[in-house]
């Protein structure tokens, strides 16, 4: 076996040699730094100006509105132009909604209302990126290195994200919430600027000599394409359930921390760097597990320990204060290693199961289906939120999860992945 596939250092150190590929991750990492910077500012900022943890749930649920109803349509769109300059554009439009978002709250105009449409925009854009980055991926790196491509991506991104987390309490001191926020929106524009850009091979597009005709034919390939595959079929149709458990601890961890633990956002800060940090390592050690373990099994350990997580993070409060530090932090990091594995395994999935031709229109249709549980469990945990304890709703759903993923045992599609 080559070293490329083993993932060792010499494998991981060939990827410097694809241009295309460092030029995207570069790009990536950029705006991830922003992201990570923007995380804990954007949170606190809706959080100060609403005060509310529905409306927390509820703009996580809009998030997802537009990866359901426009990523279908938005997988065939993209494949009638340059993956590269539907990238970038994204970028760019994303960046310019997030400094706007800012401008408003540092003048004091900004309202509920604002966020709703402006969240709504922002995941519009990003409904179109994510197909159309997926679809440029195989023309940046070759199908060997897709592994170690991706377990070096999302272990280099963690290590950004958690320079972004120990910069963000500096920076939010230094220029404020709104100074951190445009500093995100600036990272989406030089990500699209360095996108824009990359060069590689010649691309298939698509022409528009059909009109509507072959636009709907392609998706209706698509969709043929993506029932006929069980697996990636199984794995999106289970991605929108365990997507939308997931909830209230995606929308809710600065009600969780404020009011479940009584701390401040400095413990956010703590959880996203263990996570990160855990993300990491899992990513690096991923390939390595790949060789030794069957991917079902892999998939169903990771979901189980998921849910337990889930358990410990409702039950710490139960522990005395000075314990309580080390203890999410040592979760947090477990959550991390999981998290990461369990994407590794679905997106390797992805990538070598679909046909290349095929990918922009399945991406766009596994995304849309993959979220499409998440507008309706967001709705559903803003509504009980005012009347139920998130420690409580942290439990079930850390049971629910567990119950989930032990009856995969028995799904027969789930176990070529």
């Amino acid at each position: 076996m080559s070293q490329i596939e083993t993932g060792t250092n010499t494998g991981y150190r060939t990827l410097l040699t694809e241009k295309g590929y460092m030029m995207n991750l570069i790009a990536n990492l950029i705006s991830r730094f922003g992201d990570s910077i923007d995380s804990i500012a954007y949170g606190w900022m809706i959080y100060d100006l609403t005060g509310s943890k529905a409306i927390l749930a509820l703009l996580f649920g809009i998030n997802a509105i537009p990866n359901i109803i426009f990523q279908p349509i938005a997988g065939v769109f993209v494949d009638y132009f340059k993956k590269k300059k539907v990238v970038a554009l994204c970028d760019i439009g994303r960046g310019l909604l997030v400094i706007l978002t800012a401008v408003l709250y540092w003048t004091g105009y900004l309202m509920p209302w604002h966020l709703i449409l402006i969240t709504f925009f922002n995941s519009t854009l990003e409904s179109f990126r994510t197909p159309a980055s997926i679809s440029m991926f195989p023309y940046i790196l070759s199908k060997e290195k897709y592994s170690l491509g991706t377990a070096f991506t999302q272990s280099s991104s963690r290590v950004v994200e958690i320079a972004g987390f120990a910069a963000a309490g500096i920076i939010i001191g230094l220029v404020g919430i709104s100074g951190a926020i445009i500093i995100d929106g600036l990272t989406f524009l030089i990500s699209g600027a360095i996108i824009i850009n990359i060069i590689y091979g010649k691309e298939n597009i698509k022409k528009n000599s059909d009109g509507y005709t072959e636009y709907f034919t392609n998706l209706k390939e698509g969709l043929v394409y993506f029932r006929k595959d069980k697996l990636i079929f199984n794995i999106c149709l289970f991605g929108a359930i365990f997507g939308a458990l997931l909830v209230p601890f995606n929308s809710l961890q600065a009600a969780y921390v404020g009011e479940g633990l009584s701390s401040g956002p400095e413990i956010i800060s703590l959880m996203n760097i263990a996570m990160t940090i855990g993300m990491i390592l899992g990513s690096l050690f991923y390939p390595k597990l790949a060789e030794k373990f069957k991917g079902i099994y892999m998939f169903i350990i990771t979901g189980i320990s998921f849910g337990f997580i889930y358990i410990i993070l409702s039950a710490l409060t139960m522990i005395q204060k000075e314990a309580l530090i080390p203890i999410i932090t040592i979760t947090c990091f477990t959550a991390g290693v999981v998290a990461s594995i369990f994407m590794m395994i679905v997106n390797v999935a992805f990538m070598t199961k679909v046909n290349k031709e095929y990918i922009g229109r399945v991406a766009g249709l596994f995304n849309s289906l993959a979220m499409c549980a998440t507008p309706v469990a967001s709705m559903i945990i803003a509504s009980i939120a005012p009347f139920t304890s998130i420690l409580f709703l942290y439990a079930a759903c850390g049971v629910f999860i567990i119950l989930l993923f032990v009856t995969q045992i028995f799904n027969k599609h789930l176990r070529d992945i």
